[in-house]
């Protein structure tokens, strides 16, 4: 399960899930999930290497969260999307502590007795004769996965490069321009720092904006295109004509739903116009299942604007004007 990591980015972990959760019933016992948190830790230690590694005090702020929704909530997916996939080093630091960690885990058997994500707070999950390997294990995935993306470095340089040749060849950087965006889903409106998810409220993935939604319909904000959807069906990003690129993200934790309760009706590569149907939720269903349904809008490219601006609060129905980007 060292190439866990590489299952989360194609989205495979959930074909493994099934599995261990049939072994925990009928055992009482599971040897994979363990490996599986030998990934988070490999990912959250390379993590930590890009933290002190970077100078982009917005990519410091950013690790950090990631970070912490890693140790703290099992989730990698931030670290992953922002960190690995952007500076690529980071993902062999974790493979690597992933891997030596994940064999000291496998080696010696370390159990897990329930199905959970691994992070801090799952760690009564694995109480048993094995524990102290377990946690022993999290470490050495930790530590290496922190030295390796030390040694090897994130290449800061060379990918911002990269960036700003993709943009070009995207036709971003001609394009861009003065913008406004309309609500995407019908709910209260208020100031992304207002949200209570850190990843979200610190500002390190973008400014925009965090709706309470009052419907289960996610609308186009403007004409574009789908540069990139989850196929959990939680969260889609989309670039206007006009270069502003936005991640509209339904939930917290939303991801654990697998997709259930979530229909998407574009898929990755379409083009959309303003007010087009994007994504459907059972809203109802989502928030009995304990989840909190809080939906973020972000200019994921805010860098390349002088100002975002919220243009109101309260409660506002898709399709009116809320958010403006100036160059």
């Amino acid at each position: 399960m060292e190439f866990g990591t590489f299952f989360v980015i194609f989205g495979l972990q959930w074909a493994v899930n099934p599995v261990m959760i049939n072994n925990i019933s009928r055992l009482g016992f599971d040897y994979i999930v363990p490996l599986t948190a030998a990934a988070n830790f490999g990912m959250a230690g390379a993590t930590l290497g890009t933290f002190l590694r970077t100078h982009d005090k917005k990519m410091k702020a950013y690790s950090m969260s990631a970070l912490l929704s890693i140790l703290f909530a099992g989730i990698t997916e931030p670290s992953i999307y922002g960190v690995g996939i952007r500076y690529k080093r980071p993902l062999i630091g974790a493979v690597v502590g992933g891997a030596i960690g994940g064999a000291f885990i496998g080696g010696l058997h370390v159990k897990a007795f329930a199905f959970v994500f691994g992070g801090l707070t799952t760690l009564p999950a694995f109480v048993g004769s094995t524990f102290i390997y377990y946690v022993i294990g999290l470490a050495i995935c930790f530590i290496v996965g922190c030295i390796v993306t030390l040694i090897i470095g994130i290449n800061e340089k060379e990918a911002e490069k990269k960036e700003v040749v993709k943009n070009i060849s995207n036709g971003n950087i001609k394009t861009i321009d003065n913008e406004t965006i309309s609500q995407p889903i019908d709910g209260i409106v208020d100031d992304i720092a207002t949200a209570t998810d850190p990843a979200f409220s610190s500002g390190s993935m973008g400014e925009g904006m965090v709706i309470q939604p009052s419907d289960g319909n996610v609308y186009a904000p403007f004409d574009g295109n789908v540069t990139m959807l989850f196929k959990t069906g939680h969260a889609i990003g989309i670039t206007s004509n006009k270069g502003t690129e936005i991640m509209i993200h339904i939930g917290i934790d939303t991801v654990k739903l697998n997709g259930n309760g979530f229909k998407s009706f574009v898929k990755q590569g379409d083009s959309v116009t303003k007010g087009q149907k994007l994504i459907s939720f059972d809203l109802e269903a989502i928030k009995n299942k304990g989840y909190d349904l809080s939906t973020f809008v972000i200019i994921t490219n805010t860098d390349n604007y002088k100002e975002v601006q919220l243009l109101d609060t309260n409660m506002h129905k898709h399709g009116e004007n809320i958010l403006s980007v100036n160059v």
